[in-house]
């Protein structure tokens, strides 16, 4: 009796492990008490499968089910009947009802969630809108909280980026993240990136969860192997297994890669045919992902090499790299 009570804790240690975090969408005590206010219907109002609004529907439809034990179904069409809850794109809702005009200005990433009427509606200015309405909904539910609320909610910040210092390539070590205290990396081993990308698309929903919009992946101590041909395929599927969750991928860069990866005799920033070398790999980071939010730089800084080793200033550096972007 002893043995089995004390394996008893360490049966539930091991069950919650954490990578779920707040999305592990417990039970929600008492839950029959809620049953006649919980949709049982879902419509998302996009069908493609990396659709942020196709991911905020099975989330809805997996958080419901598991919170309150009720059957909870999504289809992933228009609508062409009733649903308690329609989840999509103020764009896409408009095509279905022409009643939108109490719908709030909603700016980029902005979500408006209304409980009032006979429907559930959670509408986004754009796909991250409408997965971040709908996050907000399921953490609402998730405390009990069944209130009627109309609502309009835009983010502070455009730009709301994670900077990951995972190691690419670090003297031989497997993965290694600097500072990192939980485990290896996510996204790299021995110098490529993993086969196995699962907890990067966990990664994302977390993130999504909470509104952030974007990942620096590698070190700001970077190095040029992730320019690669073969890493550079590996970082598209990177960004794949983001894009469900409206997350987007950057990169740190190297700035010497046109003279360590491209072979060129210099890597200084007024020099066009650095400027050209970095204009065609950013065409080519393009081609394999095309929502590609940027590049994060760190020049002349801690060993790093930058502009200032060719006594070009930081803003020179940059503006080689923005000009790509349209920048300057």
């Amino acid at each position: 009796m002893l043995a089995a009570l004390l394996l008893l804790p360490l049966g539930l240690v091991a069950a919650e492990d954490g990578l779920a975090a707040w999305l592990r969408y417990a039970p929600v005590p008492n839950a029959e008490q809620y049953h006649k206010l919980i949709p049982s219907t879902i419509h998302a109002l996009n069908s493609s499968e990396v659709s942020p609004v196709y991911t905020a529907g099975e989330e809805l439809r997996h958080g419901i089910s598991s919170m309150f034990g009720s059957d909870c179904e999504v289809k992933h069409r228009s609508v062409n009947g009733s649903a308690d809850l329609i989840v999509g794109t103020v764009d896409a809702y408009s095509k279905l009802s022409n009643n939108t005009t109490h719908i709030p200005e909603l700016i980029e990433d902005g979500f408006y969630l209304d409980t009032t009427g006979e429907q559930v509606l959670i509408l986004g200015q754009n796909e991250r809108g409408a997965i971040y309405g709908a996050f907000e909904y399921l953490s609402m539910l998730g405390q009990g909280n069944v209130t009627e609320v109309a609502f309009a909610s835009n983010p502070d910040a455009p730009v709301r980026w994670i900077n990951q210092w995972d190691n690419l390539r670090d003297g031989g070590t497997h993965g290694s993240i600097e500072r990192g205290y939980g485990g290896d990396s996510i996204f790299f081993w021995d110098g490529v990136v993993r086969e196995d990308l699962t907890r990067a698309g966990q990664y994302a929903r977390i993130l999504s969860s909470i509104g952030i919009n974007a990942v620096v992946i590698n070190n700001v101590n970077a190095n040029e192997t992730i320019l690669n041909s073969t890493n550079l395929d590996g970082v598209a599927r990177i960004a794949d297994a983001f894009r469900p969750y409206g997350v987007r991928l950057a990169m740190s860069m190297y700035f010497a890669s046109p003279q360590a990866l491209g072979g060129l005799d210099t890597f200084d920033p007024l020099e066009a045919k650095v400027q050209s070398w970095w204009n065609n790999i950013t065409d080519v980071i393009y081609e394999k992902i095309p929502d590609f939010a940027g590049y994060l730089v760190k020049a002349n800084s801690e060993g790093q090499p930058g502009p200032i080793t060719y006594n070009r200033t930081l803003a020179e550096g940059a503006n080689m790299v923005s000009a790509w972007f349209g920048c300057s």
